[in-house]
């Protein structure tokens, strides 16, 4: 214990004797934690960089996280969207158009709407000698004191008219069905007033084979099967018109079959009465067909060569207060409509059936057109009359060259050919359209036992007229929904007076009736323009 005490001592007393070396040991020792206080405040002020970097990346990469959530929340809903925007348009209708016209059709194409319109606006020149008074002959279609055509025959009216004013729609329901309906509101004395031109319904699953109910025009010839946009010239030739009015026209009310094929086509219709004919007892039974061939074909040209026919089983019952009871009549405007009067009229024929047949070629080679038709016609007389059964007969042919190099497309559908369309059509840009010239020649001959001038007419005789024309034309094709035609007509009507002893005086009482034998037929000059808008 005292040792120890002893030891303390001396170390204590060393120590007060010099102190300065130990101070100086602790100051070393200071500084030297000084700096490592100093380094430490380093590292932790750099881990406090790398503390604020780490949670800048991390609330970056939340801030990531967060837009990426909701991206994919977005699209989502825009894929969502999309698919009901997608089942939406498979459910929606269709809009395309053919040319100026909108065609509606359902999503998956087997239902379609789309309207139709054709307007020609006709104007015309009648180059007719001047009106004799009471010595003037030249008359128009038989009738009774008061018929207009008496007098309209020798003073033949200038102007204008809308031929055609068609506006309607077709489509197709349930792929297998078409229709279309078509109101006219155009024409002339007896084609106005507004009227139904096509109201028609047809099916086409049995293919190649198509029915159709309703009211149509049957195909009865080539020039009737060529469409209205697609004349040659402002009005068929008569013959053809005379075949057509027998048992087709506009507004026919029928039910008929037909098919076509590459290169054939035919068709065959039981018709009526049209939807403007006046109320009868019982209408008119008749039967109309047409087979059309391709004959030959290639790159520049086609020849197709077809026959037609027409069949009344049963003229219209007028009741039995008329007299004749039914009855047939040929009679047709001189290939001009814009004065309704008609210069060739065989009469109300007292009729047990009545026939037209025909023979028809058409062909086309480069910018080259050529169609000509063949026509008989006869009527049997009721069994009990003593009277012979008249027929008779007319042709026409036509020509065209298109100036600019535009053929006329053939259509096998139709058995027809169709309008050139141009090349380059007319507009401020450029553009001359397509030019064409054309020429026809036309003869009907509605006389049958017609007797010699002077002398009255037999009982059985008909003296309906002959009539033949010569028209030129000039086509203007602007566009392929516009067009311009001009036509000159050159008409000779050779017809005797039809008076005799079963009828003494078919145009009323005198002067409305001619003296016996007269010539009452008549040479004029027309100058016809049309212009015409479609689609």
């Amino acid at each position: 214990m005292r040792s120890e005490l002893g030891c303390a001592g001396i170390v204590a007393i060393a120590a007060f004797v010099n102190p300065f070396p130990a101070f100086a040991a602790g100051a070393n020792d200071v500084a030297a934690i000084q700096q490592q206080l100093e380094a430490l405040q380093s590292t932790l002020a750099e881990q406090q960089r790398v503390l604020q970097q780490q949670a800048a990346e991390i609330q970056r990469l939340r801030d990531e996280l967060k837009s990426v959530s909701e991206t994919g929340a977005k699209t989502e809903e825009l894929r969502q969207r999309a698919n009901e925007q997608k089942l939406a348009a498979q459910e929606a209708p269709r809009v395309t158009t053919n040319g100026p016209r909108p065609v509606i059709a359902s999503a998956d194409g087997r239902n379609t709407w789309a309207p139709r319109a054709v307007v020609q606006l006709d104007m015309a020149h009648y180059g007719e000698d001047r009106d004799a008074g009471t010595s003037d002959f030249r008359r128009g279609s038989v009738g009774g004191a008061g018929n207009r055509e008496t007098n309209a025959a020798r003073d033949f009216s200038d102007g204008a008219y809308f031929r055609r004013a068609r506006f309607g729609f077709e489509g197709m329901i349930a792929r297998d069905f078409n229709y279309r309906i078509m109101l006219e509101l155009g024409g002339a004395g007896s084609e106005g007033p507004t009227r139904i031109n096509d109201a028609w319904i047809s099916y086409a699953g049995f293919a190649p084979f198509t029915l159709q109910l309703g009211a149509f025009s049957p195909p009865a010839n080539m020039d009737d099967s060529t469409s209205v946009e697609n004349s040659l010239f402002i009005e068929r030739a008569t013959p053809a018109e005379l075949s057509r009015t027998l048992g087709g026209a506009d507004g026919r009310i029928g039910f008929g079959i037909r098919g076509s094929g590459a290169r054939w086509m035919g068709a065959l219709t039981v018709t009526t009465r049209t939807v403007n004919d006046a109320e009868v007892f019982d209408s008119q039974l008749a039967a109309v067909g047409r087979a059309g061939f391709l004959v030959a074909a290639s790159a520049d040209y086609n020849v197709h060569a077809g026959v037609s026919a027409t069949w009344v089983q049963e003229p219209a019952d007028q009741g039995a207060g008329a007299n004749p009871r039914r009855t047939i009549r040929f009679r047709d405007r001189p290939e001009i409509r814009v004065d309704s009067t008609r210069l060739i009229d065989t009469g109300s024929i007292d009729a047990d059936s009545a026939f037209a047949a025909g023979l028809e070629l058409g062909a086309n080679w480069k910018n080259f057109f050529f169609q000509a038709e063949n026509f008989w016609y006869g009527i049997q007389r009721r069994e009990s009359s003593p009277l012979s059964d008249p027929s008779f007969g007319g042709y026409y042919a036509e020509t065209s060259w298109v100036i600019t190099g535009e053929p006329h497309r053939y259509d096998p559908a139709s058995g027809s050919f169709q309008s050139p369309r141009p090349f380059v059509p007319f507009s401020s840009a450029g553009g001359l359209g397509a030019w064409e010239l054309a020429l026809r020649y036309s003869h009907t001959d509605l006389n049958d036992q017609e007797g010699m001038f002077g002398v009255a007419a037999l009982a059985d005789a008909v003296r309906g007229g002959e009539q033949n024309i010569w028209t030129f034309g000039i086509n203007w094709y602007v566009n392929p929904n516009l067009r311009l035609l001009f036509n000159y007509l050159r008409i000779d009507v050779d017809r005797l007076n039809p008076a005799g002893p079963t009828n003494p005086s078919p145009f009323g009482p005198a002067p409305g009736t001619p003296p016996i034998g007269t010539q009452i037929g008549q040479q004029l000059d027309v100058y016809a323009v049309r212009s015409q808008f479609s689609f």
